[in-house]
């Protein structure tokens, strides 16, 4: 009797135990088919907005970008930013832009873009227009960010960025895109940007808000 009761037990926890995976194998079936279906709509609303971007620069426009409405501390914000150029390189037939992205000053009186340092007015992203570098991964807001780069004589283009805001305190900070033209219109493989070109190289520039939480 005994022998039969413990058979009978084993062969019930068996059962529990394929009802068990079979009930795990949909519910991770299930989890991925709902963050595929999201991944999915998500890039097709991107590839939406970057379609958008370009027909405003073949309008004319000279800078188009597209940015969240808020982004999270320490996680990755999707940015799109477009140039159109209107110069002309005979030689190459490519004219360098650069793009900074600043940081001004957040909306709280005593709070600053740059905490460590209690800076404002200062470049998070792309090439730093004072210093004609990169800007200093000590306050670079971004994961990637195409800081340079050559456009076709006449001819615009929109580039991917991912924001990654880090080092700063919750609040909703005033922001500006600047691109630069190189001021002979040379291609990057020859450009002579030098330092401190904020005033004699600026091609365009726009504002936007950013909320931080």
């Amino acid at each position: 009797m005994h022998k039969k009761g413990a058979l009978e037990l084993s062969i019930t926890a068996i059962v529990v135990l394929i009802i068990a995976i079979t009930l795990l194998g949909l519910g991770i079936g299930f989890i991925k088919k709902q963050f595929g279906g999201a991944t999915e709509i998500f890039t097709q609303e991107f590839q939406r907005i970057k379609g958008q971007l370009r027909e405003q620069i073949k309008t004319g426009e000279l800078l188009v970008f597209s940015v969240p409405e808020q982004v999270e501390i320490g996680k990755p914000g999707a940015m799109v930013i477009g140039v159109r150029n209107t110069a002309q390189n005979p030689d190459t037939g490519k004219v360098c832009f650069r793009v900074e992205v600043k940081c001004i000053r957040p909306f709280t009186p005593g709070s600053y873009c740059d905490q460590s340092n209690s800076q404002n007015d200062v470049g998070v992203g792309g090439f730093d227009a004072e210093t004609g570098e990169p800007v200093a991964s000590n306050r670079n807001w971004y994961r990637s960010i195409l800081g340079e780069f050559d456009l076709r004589n006449f001819e615009g283009e929109v580039y991917d960025a991912e924001m990654l805001v880090r080092g700063v305190r919750p609040d909703t900070y005033s922001m500006e895109v600047n691109v630069y033209k190189e001021p002979e219109d040379r291609g990057c493989a020859d450009q002579q940007f030098g330092t401190n070109y904020q005033q004699s190289a600026l091609y365009s520039t726009k504002s936007f808000t950013l909320k931080v939480v």
